[in-house]
């Protein structure tokens, strides 16, 4: 699979084939930049006219597109890093090629976390869109979050950026089968003040700080944003590329920055090659594709800080004072709070405690907490966390109403599920789906809102039955990565030994490469936590004895339904435990759009039941212990009258 490290010329080519009128405004713009860059670098040059730089700092917002697991820390932690690449702090500055170092200066370029957004709220700069797709197409682009009108983030006082999990463009798909592509921008010009495609799109995994390349894929296309090329030109092609060295001359392309040599470009590696235009050629700068980047030139510098004092694109407002307190980067800012819950659990069985942290967002002007927990201990509360009991079962509602010196707000019907997880069911059982609707007790979760989920299928069923539960994939291309569930009924395994599990499954990938995933688990205390089963069939391995690869929708016949059984041997966390009910997990391929039919019959839990000690315990209140023993036990219950008893 190719990395891609960028795609930003591509993306601007694509844009200027759709609207032609869209490449001569830029190609204007682009000219009288020029014209202002020179007349900075004359500027630079009379040492007359030095004054101490002004610091432009720019507020940013991330906008987290669908569900991704990555923490509010780590656009903390990358603000620091990409404020080192532009504030010459790296730590990795005085490995720099001699030649280059003395040109790689304070850009005096910083960047600071959005803490007020468009309508005066409290926020940390990171917005989460848990219904979006983390996918993202560059030839039709979902910039919904950014640009002009309600509830979007203008580009013109925000640089926003978009974090996905794959994009793909006209000339490449996503991984498998296409590129891997890290992200993308615009040069300034591109498009109008405060278009919604005046941003960033980056790759979730180019956020983490371990390998150089991927961690400053963030600060190279930030260069871009501020009117960088590439050092080799506005290509997303370098010439030396391991795959493809070339043995003879080589073209050579400029950037129109004096101080970083004329290059061919490199890609993934870090030598240089005699046929390259210039000796050395600049191959750290973090505009090239090399392995690895460390620097900016002081043309560079120069021509981004022309950039931030250009009407163009509006980003001469980003750092106005105005612009400071409207976006909350300046210790002054006010803001109105926004209410959040977050809890460490959202099931639990009766008893048991729930953990409630308030995640509000509520600026630097301090805040009260006012909980109210109605059927819960405590039931009210003032503390920024609050611990929880919940002894009967139902389901209850926590509010809270946060209130800063500004104004206040309430978040409510936050709701968290409290069972009884008694009386389940005793093996033999089966859940047969033959019920009108889902049995009683199957209870059926969806991470997405509004997506497919596990339904009822009235047509097919497995071992002759004539109904399943199943997930319709074939129904939707815009199933990836959506994650479903379906929990069983509680089972009671008190006193029961070698208990299996099977069910019976029908199953077909729509690609060959589809990567979709399917897991059991099981819980003992009432859904708030769960542990895999281990020897479940890979999902390629379900395909092959089922359905295989079908383009079409998938409906079994009866050969196609295949049965599973999970022996006694990887179920031994279960004998003796009184509450316990099962989960299936499917999660649709994060890459390939869309999967097929996937269906579920006839879940069967056997085992073996001590019968007699389970009447007894229930009819005398039998207590043996310790159990197991080795040595001695003491046998204790209630007998209706004296008598002899033998064991």
């Amino acid at each position: 699979m190719r990395r891609q490290p960028c795609n930003t010329f591509e993306a601007m080519d694509e844009a200027f084939k759709a609207n032609p009128e869209l490449k001569k405004q830029y190609e204007a713009s682009q000219a009288q930049f020029e014209v202002d860059y020179q007349n900075e670098l004359q500027k630079k040059s009379n040492a007359a006219s030095k004054t101490a730089a002004t610091v432009y700092t720019i507020p940013v917002v991330f906008h987290i597109m669908g569900s991704q697991s990555v923490t509010d820390q780590t656009f903390t932690n990358l603000i620091s890093y990409f404020n080192n690449d532009f504030g010459h702090n790296g730590n990795d500055i005085a490995t720099i090629n001699p030649a280059f170092q003395s040109l790689y200066v304070d850009a005096e370029i910083r960047f600071a976390l959005a803490q007020r957004d468009p309508n005066g709220n409290c926020t940390n700069g990171v917005i989460r869109h848990d219904n979006e797709s983390i996918y993202w197409s560059q030839t039709s682009p979902a910039y919904n979050y950014s640009g002009s009108g309600a509830n979007k983030w203008p580009t013109n006082k925000y640089l926003n950026i978009y974090i996905v999990e794959c994009i793909s463009s006209a000339s490449s798909p996503c991984p498998p089968t296409g590129s891997y592509i890290a992200g993308y921008t615009y040069l300034p010009g591109t498009w109008a003040t405060n278009a919604a495609n005046d941003a960033i799109v980056l790759l979730r995994n180019q956020l983490a700080q371990t390998d150089p390349h991927d961690s400053r894929t963030i600060s190279h296309e930030i260069g871009h944003w501020l009117n960088l090329s590439h050092t080799f030109g506005s290509s997303n092609n370098p010439q030396f590329d391991p795959s493809n060295m070339p043995t003879s001359s080589i073209s050579c392309t400029t950037d129109n920055v004096a101080d970083t040599p004329p290059t061919g470009g490199y890609f993934s590696i870090c030598s240089t090659s005699t046929l390259d235009c210039s000796n050395p050629p600049n191959i750290e700068n973090i505009m090239d594709y090399a392995s690895c980047p460390k620097m900016f030139t002081q043309g560079q510098i120069t021509r981004m800080r022309t950039a931030l004092t250009s009407s163009t694109a509006g980003r001469n407002n980003l750092w106005t004072a105005a612009n400071y307190t409207a976006t909350g980067i300046v210790s002054s800012y006010t803001c109105a709070p926004v209410a959040s819950i977050a809890s460490n659990k959202i099931g639990a069985c009766e008893g048991a405690s729930i953990t409630y942290s308030s995640t509000s967002y509520i600026g630097n002007n301090g805040a009260t907490y006012s909980w109210n927990f109605p059927g819960g201990t405590p039931s009210i509360s003032t503390n920024s966390v609050e611990v929880v009991t919940y002894p009967t079962a139902g389901s209850y509602s926590a509010s809270l109403l946060v209130n800063n010196t500004f104004s206040t707000n309430t978040k409510t019907n936050y709701v968290v599920n409290i069972t009884n997880g008694q009386n389940g069911s005793t093996v033999p059982n089966v859940i047969d789906f033959e019920t009108t609707g889902l049995p009683a007790g199957v209870i059926v979760r969806n991470d997405n809102a509004g997506s497919i989920t596990w339904v009822q299928n009235t047509a097919t069923g497995g071992n002759t039955t004539a109904k399943s539960i199943y997930i319709n994939g074939f129904s939707s291309s815009a199933t990836r990565g959506n994650r479903d569930f379906f929990e069983t009924p509680y089972y009671d395994f008190t006193s029961t030994t070698g208990i299996s599990l099977s069910y019976y499954y029908a199953y077909a990938k729509k690609i060959a490469t589809q990567a979709d995933s399917f897991k059991v688990a099981f819980s003992f205390d009432c859904g708030a936590s769960w542990s895999n089963i281990g020897g479940i069939p890979t999902l390629n391995t379900m395909a092959t004895a089922s359905g295989g690869v079908l383009a079409t929708n998938f409906v079994p016949t009866a050969a196609q339904w295949k049965q599973t059984t999970i022996v006694s041997g990887l179920l031994t966390a279960l004998p003796n435990k009184p509450s316990v009910k099962f989960r299936f997990y499917f999660m649709s391929d994060k890459i390939n759009s869309g999967s097929n039919n996937f269906y579920i019959d006839q879940i069967n839990l056997t085992g073996s039941i001590a019968t007699f000690v389970s009447e007894l315990e229930k009819t005398i209140g039998l207590n043996i212990y310790p159990n197991p023993t080795s040595g001695s036990s003491f046998v204790d219950f209630t007998a209706s009258e004296n008598d002899k008893v033998s064991i």
